[in-house]
């Protein structure tokens, strides 16, 4: 393997370890629970999103379409902690979701999500994705520069060397 190809792989590899380490992270990502929440992201195994019964009071989550099914879940953090939260959406065994998401279970990820999303409501918090999205796509953006321009160092190379040596020798019409 040339030293070119070895820098091409190395910056490769660190690029989807950069990327990918919000995905590895064990605590959950609330802006992905809030779209899990809201079915903006559809739950892996199906099932409906939360906001088809339950509300966030204060967070722009209200009720869909006026329905009031299952009871307003913005203290459900603060009441329970994070031992209890995990508990519920591990076992969703009420009466009216079991018959939803007993063949439908949620998955450690999007368990995981929402309880970071039920966490940052008790907080009072809202989700701010503007810098995250600004950092992630600066990030993305010198990372792939980077890549082409080791990929496409050689090419230029061989694209140049010609050039010098046909002006250099005299020879400067283009074939």
């Amino acid at each position: 393997m040339t030293r070119r190809a070895m820098h091409c792989f190395t910056l490769l590899a660190a690029g989807l370890l950069l990327f990918s380490a919000p995905a590895l992270a064990q605590s959950g990502d609330p802006l992905r629970g809030e779209a899990l929440f809201v079915g903006t992201i559809s739950f892996s195994n199906g099932g409906a999103p939360c906001l088809a019964c339950h509300a966030i009071a204060g967070h722009e989550l209200g009720y869909a379409s006026g329905a009031s099914y299952g009871p307003d879940l913005t203290a459900l953090f603060a009441d329970y902690g994070e031992e209890g939260v995990v508990g519920v959406l591990e076992d969703l065994s009420f009466e009216s979701m079991n018959a939803i998401y007993s063949e439908r279970p949620l998955t450690e990820a999007e368990q995981a999500d929402l309880v970071a999303f039920f966490s940052s409501v008790s907080q009072g918090e809202t989700a701010h994705t503007g810098l995250a999205l600004a950092l992630h796509t600066a990030m993305a953006t010198v990372f792939f520069l980077v890549l082409i321009g080791l990929l496409g160092w050689r090419r230029l190379q061989g694209v140049r060397k010609p050039l010098v040596e046909r002006t250099r020798y005299g020879k400067g019409e283009i074939a």
